[in-house]
């Protein structure tokens, strides 16, 4: 064994090292576990291995990562975490050692060399070293003192590191929820052009104070946070001046699109838990924003082009000048490769009766509870809400607005919200509205017009009286039983002794 260390035998209770006991399973441990690493890289590499393994947030209350040095005036880098048990230790060593780092444990300022192949329940040191120092380290073939130079957070450390560009392979789905930030000059187009292309955003306008003494104006920004934005509109986004795209990795950060951070940040979600917003940059610069603004719909921020003078034609009532001609269209069917959507009606012709008399016999008695039909000269009507594919009759018909039915393939231009095509048929009277192929104008039936199937198609029922009467009861007599005379054997003479005594003499 080397002059510095011992192995640890299977039941020891005395250590030299301070602070260190066996666990339960014997391992030699102590309170804290402390990773040597001879540069900042090497701690990068660490825990962007441990956290795409596991969570970072499982040892960030007790992290520490310190910069030392030693009496030669090297620098290296000292991470203490709690060691909790051994099984965690096994862990971390594990994936230090990977990283480049030696792994050690103890408890105050004396840190032995934690167990490995060679001593699988640990090491004690053989001779403690006495010399003031903040950390002693204790290996096979070193033992060497440290003083601590500056403690480095690593809230710091995350929020230095600059984002590399990801793999082209990767993420060539974008995701439904985006964040963007854009610059003043270019934010409110870009507010108008999401609200003319319908995406779902929000806005919110951040503040910072200036960087510059020469400059007292605050430096204001605009933040967007998007939903199932089109692919055509992300790659735009991501080529304007001045607007940068972020995908969320959780509630409070994110990373610019096309770009991964050196750390798994799904693992220390902890860190952006009360820091407001937080959005990681390709060119490695950060924007925090704290405390968030608040967001509102981009509709709400259009401008409106409305003139006073026109705003006072309408409010009065003035008529049209006569050099301008009103225009007026007509809405009208057209063919679309749109895939069908809420069909929900059918519309069966007239000379398709028979046909859907046969159908209606076979048809499951839970699609005829739902199944309503008006009957009018020219076609019967049915109706759904639950779907009415269980009908192969007719020409389906789809709802665009509350009853409101179009023909399946088909649609109406100009194209019009649903609540503008239910202003444009007000009379209708609570009907339902049919926009036929043949027919120029669309065809109202009475909601009381429609019915049950079980009772508007089925004939009632007459029985016929048939005469009947109970028939004549006729009791069966009882037999009689007499007592004869008292003998000594009562049984002789009964029915059936004479084929008794018969069997038992055969048997005999």
């Amino acid at each position: 064994m080397s002059a510095y260390l011992e192995r640890a035998a299977l039941h020891q209770t005395r250590f030299r090292t301070p602070g260190v006991a066996p666990d339960t399973r014997g391992v030699v441990l102590g309170q804290k576990g402390a990773l040597l690493f001879p540069s900042l890289d090497r701690v990068v590499a660490f825990f962007r291995a441990y956290g795409d393994d596991g969570s970072i947030d499982e040892i960030l209350p007790s992290l520490s990562i310190r910069r030392v040095i030693t009496p030669l005036r090297t620098r290296e880098l000292l991470v203490m975490l709690a060691a909790e048990s051994s099984y965690r230790m096994d862990r971390v060593a594990a994936i230090a050692r990977l990283a480049g780092g030696m792994v050690f444990t103890g408890t105050s300022r004396h840190f032995v060399k934690y167990r490995d192949a060679a001593s699988p329940l640990g090491y004690d040191v053989a001779e403690l070293f006495d010399q003031p120092a903040d950390a002693i380290v204790y290996s096979d073939s070193f033992r060497q003192v440290y003083t601590f130079e500056r403690e480095i957070p690593f809230r710091e450390l995350v929020l230095k590191l600059e984002p590399h560009r990801a793999p082209p392979g990767e993420g060539k789905s974008a995701p439904t929820r985006l964040w963007c930030t854009a610059e003043v000059g270019v934010g409110h187009a870009l507010i108008g052009y999401l609200f003319r292309w319908r995406v779902r955003a929000r806005v919110a306008l951040a503040e910072w104070p200036s960087q510059s003494a020469f400059d007292d104006a605050p430096v204001r920004m605009h933040v967007l946070e998007l939903e199932e934005t089109p692919h055509r509109v992300i790659a735009l986004l991501r080529t304007l001046p001045g607007v940068h795209v972020f995908e969320p990795l959780g509630a409070t950060f994110g990373v610019e699109l096309g770009f991964k951070h050196p750390i798994a940040l799904e693992s220390c979600q902890s860190l952006f838990a009360n820091a407001g917003l937080t959005l990681f940059r390709g060119d490695g610069k950060v924007t925090v924003v704290d405390p968030t603004p608040p967001f509102v719909p981009v509709r709400s921020l259009v401008r409106s082009t409305l003139t006073m003078e026109s705003a006072q034609n309408v409010a009065s009532g003035a008529a049209i000048d006569q050099g301008m001609r009103p225009m007026a269209l007509d809405l009208r069917l057209a063919p679309t490769n749109a895939p069908w959507r809420n069909v929900v009606a059918t519309v069966v012709p007239a000379s398709q009766r028979e046909w859907l008399a046969k159908l209606l016999y076979v048809l499951p008695q839970r699609t005829l509870e739902s199944l309503r039909i008006a009957v009018t000269e020219r076609a019967y009507y049915l109706l759904d809400p639950a779907g009415i594919e269980g009908v192969p009759l007719g020409r389906f018909y789809g709802e665009v607005a509350t009853r409101i039915y179009v023909p399946a393939g088909m649609t109406l231009v100009p194209a019009i919200a649903a609540s503008v095509l239910e202003e444009l048929v007000r009379d209708r009277g609570g009907g339902h509205v049919f926009f036929e192929p043949d027919s120029p104008t669309p065809r109202v039936i009475a909601n009381e017009a429609f019915g049950a199937v079980s009772r508007r198609v089925l004939r009632e029922l007459s029985g016929q009286v048939v005469h009947a009467e109970a028939p004549d009861r006729v009791d069966p007599p009882l037999p009689t039983l007499q007592y004869g005379p008292e003998t000594r054997f009562p049984l002789w003479g009964a029915p059936g002794r004479a084929e008794t005594e018969a069997g038992e003499k055969k048997s005999e």
